[in-house]
């Protein structure tokens, strides 16, 4: 999930033309695998962001799947966004390749 939390962190960014951005992850403790409860984009600490719906496309192309149920939940750890151009440039073409396919079937 590490990895996957980064390489969406990291597609936002190049997409977007963003410096700076945390994506959010909540989970319950509960979840297994490819669960969540929550993802959120931050640009500033107390307010999401609009491209919240991007990154939820996102995970849902990596094939996660995400339901609030209302019980308690954690957040997951941030990407730290210490990347080199050539982890982004790999980041943002395994997002794209997953979204097509994602949007396709």
């Amino acid at each position: 999930m590490e990895q996957d939390i980064c390489d969406v962190t990291l597609w936002l960014r190049e997409k977007y033309r963003l410096s700076r951005i945390y994506v959010c992850v909540d989970r319950h403790y509960t979840h297994m695998g490819r669960e969540m409860a929550d993802v959120t984009v931050m640009m500033s600490p107390r307010h999401p962001d609009p491209l919240t719906p991007a990154a939820r496309d996102a995970f849902h192309a990596l094939g996660y799947g995400i339901e609030n149920t209302g019980a308690d939940t954690y957040g997951h750890q941030f990407c730290d966004g210490h990347h080199s151009r050539h982890e982004t440039i790999q980041a943002y073409a395994r997002i794209e390749i997953a979204l097509r396919v994602w949007r396709s079937s």
